[in-house]
């Protein structure tokens, strides 16, 4: 079978047409997330300076509320309003499942284990991890690091022997994101 020369040229041009829009929309999503980056960092030190809630884009259904840095392993993210899928796209949330950041109960962080909780597989017994909010600055100390089941691990918000619990999905190299493990690091206020 001949394959015409202008069957060749239409088929270049048609592939040559889908590999820019697929490299045009993968360069999309990373821009965005490059700006979304700014856009809560501003957010963030404007609740820092109004201690009002701050949106990050007029449309976004989270907002910053914290930050958290572990120095032993380099970490240093801005924490944010819930746990959704899409909240933890821009960086770890704090769950509604546990009590507000400057509560007294446990409060509840979660993030992705490929991205902005990567780091917390080098965490370690005794580091220490600093929270800070609109109305200052705790400190807690790591007293347990484990992994669990999540869908049969249940925090009890009266009784815990937590006051913070760090979670994200596990193992860390893991090739599917569908996986039941949780990696928790449980931390005591010090």
């Amino acid at each position: 079978m001949i394959i015409s020369r202008s069957f060749m040229k239409t088929a270049m041009l048609v592939s040559m047409m889908m590999g820019s829009w697929h490299f045009a929309h993968a360069t999309w999503i990373y821009c965005k997330a490059y700006a979304a980056s700014f856009l809560i960092h501003d957010a963030w030190l404007a609740t820092l300076h109004n201690k009002d809630v701050n949106k990050p884009w007029s449309w976004a259904d989270t907002w910053p509320v914290a930050d958290i840095a572990i120095p032993s392993i380099d970490l240093k993210e801005i924490i944010l309003s819930g746990d959704s899928g899409a909240s933890l796209a821009f960086g770890p949330g704090l769950s509604l499942a546990g009590d507000d950041l400057d509560g007294n109960g446990v409060k509840l962080i979660s993030g992705h284990r490929d991205t902005h909780f990567r780091k917390l597989q080098h965490i370690n017994i005794n580091d220490v991890i600093f929270i800070k909010t609109a109305k200052g600055i705790r400190q807690y100390r790591v007293k347990d690091i484990g992994v669990v089941d999540g869908e049969t691990y249940w925090i009890d918000n009266i009784d815990a022997d937590y006051d913070l619990i760090l979670t994200t999905c596990y193992p860390f190299d893991a090739l599917s994101a569908s996986g039941k493990q949780r990696f928790i690091v449980g931390t005591i206020e010090v």
